[in-house]
């Protein structure tokens, strides 16, 4: 499998076209979404730090975010 150079400019992209298709606003299940997608691919080393935290920016908070508690882990 090969990696697209730029995977943060594709991700940036597609998250641009939920917003606009949502009218602006992303409906919190597809924050939701997005944000774990995103902390998978922080965990894989797909995007940087500087680069997830950028476009976790475009991505409206949740509260008590499962994607958190996931990426942190539960001890």
């Amino acid at each position: 499998m090969t990696v697209p150079k730029d995977v943060s400019a594709e991700l940036l992209y597609r998250i641009q076209a939920d917003i606009d298709h949502h009218g602006g606003t992303l409906p919190e299940k597809t924050a939701i979404s997005w944000r774990g997608y995103l902390a998978a691919m922080l965990e894989w080393n797909l995007v940087p730090l500087d680069r997830y935290e950028a476009l976790l920016a475009r991505i409206p908070q949740v509260a008590d975010d499962p994607a958190v508690s996931i990426l942190r882990g539960r001890d």
